[in-house]
């Protein structure tokens, strides 16, 4: 990039360290979903998505780095600036991040897998359970116990995991021993532990308002990832 003194999105597909950086993010998540047992159709959809996402936050990376390259008065940096100032950057994509993500792709996965074992029995709901300890968000443990048919749209929205590290799952539960839940009441519950608005009026957590299983995909459709310039032709070309 430093050589080039750019970075345009369809350098991805030209630049074999970038492409190594795509397939090596991929690989990392690709552990999380070939680690459970899912349907092969599923398996591919989630894999494509996997891949994807790793295409969307190199480009991220790398345009985030693109703006390091010059200076005040637009011209080149030396190499030895811009690669101090990048190591900051690559901490957090590459560690604080990613470690971050690959939990979600575990937990994403694992919760996509479950939802494909449900079976089509009428004597069945689905239960929102956490993990009961102390770690447990305030927020996610009020959605707790609640018990609703698998055809509710609370299900759509807030099936877990709803937040990076959330360690929350949802079990069968026989419809004769659990009391269904008011839906109304749990998708304003869903709505409350997914809704932390910033400083700029957005909120941060809505992009967790899907069904893994549903969707048949691993990240949030809607991380801002995907609104990065570049993003929408490299979703084009995927």
């Amino acid at each position: 990039m430093h050589k080039k003194g750019n970075y345009k999105p369809e350098d991805l597909q030209k630049e074999k360290p970038y492409q190594n950086l795509i397939k090596s993010t991929f690989e990392i998540f690709n552990f999380a979903i070939v680690d459970n047992d899912v349907p092969k159709e599923m398996k591919k959809a989630l894999q494509s998505d996997a891949y994807l996402f790793g295409s969307l936050k190199t480009n991220a990376q790398l345009f985030e780095a693109s703006k390091l390259l010059l200076n005040d008065e637009g011209r080149l940096k030396p190499f030895s600036d811009v690669s101090k100032q990048f190591d900051g950057l690559n901490i957090n994509y590459n560690q604080n991040y990613l470690e971050a993500e690959y939990e979600f792709a575990v937990a994403s996965s694992q919760s996509a897998a479950q939802w494909a074992s449900y079976g089509g029995s009428d004597r069945y709901n689905l239960q929102y359970r956490t993990a009961k300890d102390e770690r447990v968000r305030a927020s996610h443990q009020a959605l707790a116990d609640i018990t609703l048919p698998k055809e509710d749209p609370f299900w759509s929205s807030f099936y877990p995991p709803n937040g990076w590290r959330c360690r929350c799952t949802a079990v069968e539960v026989l419809k004769d021993k659990y009391e269904a839940s008011s839906s109304e009441t749990a998708i304003k519950a869903g709505e409350k532990a997914t809704t932390e608005v910033g400083k700029d009026g957005k909120n941060r957590l809505e992009i967790f308002r899907f069904n893994p299983g549903q969707k048949q995909v691993v990240f949030p459709p809607t991380h801002p990832y995907g609104k990065v310039k570049g993003a929408k032709q490299i979703k084009d070309e995927s």
